[in-house]
């Protein structure tokens, strides 16, 4: 049994196509496939062998997922910390990576599909994920959904944590990442502007700081 990790992306938004041709790169039924969002980090340096650990732990689980700051929507992957600074969620990936170490538990609903590890058999047999031109949104959902009405269960690894950026500085409602190639070629590049540059970062920045005062 080996672990291959893939980070999907689709010229035609076609995501769904796109995550089927990378499971079917895997070379055999008991390897595993992990799935990731282009927009994710990593904040230990040993998480292929954190990810090994509950794998081996779990080897019928129909999927796996992990912990993370922020998701367009769903239940349970959420830890609760937004900031935008990257050493506090390198401070909590390394605490609940010493914590919760090998610790996992199930999860009854749907997922975000920043992270998922699926083992190439359970693919097949539940389905694949579902193909459809400039599908981009809800693959994740649906092909979830196939997991819970099987016999096989989705879990959360409660000791890794991985950062998502999703949109932080642009806002949950940015959606120009999700037009196609084509569409992007056809856009003429706006004229670059130092000045607007900074001020969209410090505007983005007091935001931010107003967000966490209120918080506290």
């Amino acid at each position: 049994m080996n672990i291959f990790y893939f980070v999907p992306y689709s010229l035609e938004k076609n995501i769904g196509k796109a995550y089927n041709q990378h499971m079917a790169l895997l070379p055999n039924d008991e390897d595993w496939g992990v799935i990731m969002d282009g927009d994710t980090m990593f904040l230990t340096f040993d998480w292929g062998h954190a990810i090994a650990e509950v794998i081996a732990k779990l080897p019928d689980a129909g999927l796996i997922t992990c912990l993370t700051n922020r998701i367009g929507k769903g239940r349970g992957q959420i830890y609760g910390e937004d900031s935008p600074d990257i050493l506090i969620h390198r401070a909590i990936a390394k605490r609940i990576d010493k914590e919760f170490r090998r610790q996992y538990r199930k999860h009854n609903h749907h997922v975000s599909g920043f992270f998922m590890a699926i083992q190439k058999k359970t693919w097949k047999e539940v389905g694949k994920f579902t193909e459809a031109p400039g599908k981009i949104l809800a693959v994740d959902d649906a092909f979830s959904k196939k997991i819970l009405r099987s016999d096989k269960g989705i879990y959360i690894m409660k000791g890794m944590y991985k950062l998502h950026y999703y949109r932080m500085a642009e806002g949950r409602k940015y959606k120009d990442h999700l037009i196609s190639a084509t569409i992007h070629a056809e856009k003429k590049p706006k004229p670059f502007n130092r000045r607007s540059l900074k001020l969209e970062a410090k505007k983005t920045r007091n935001k931010r700081l107003i967000k966490t005062r209120r918080k506290r």
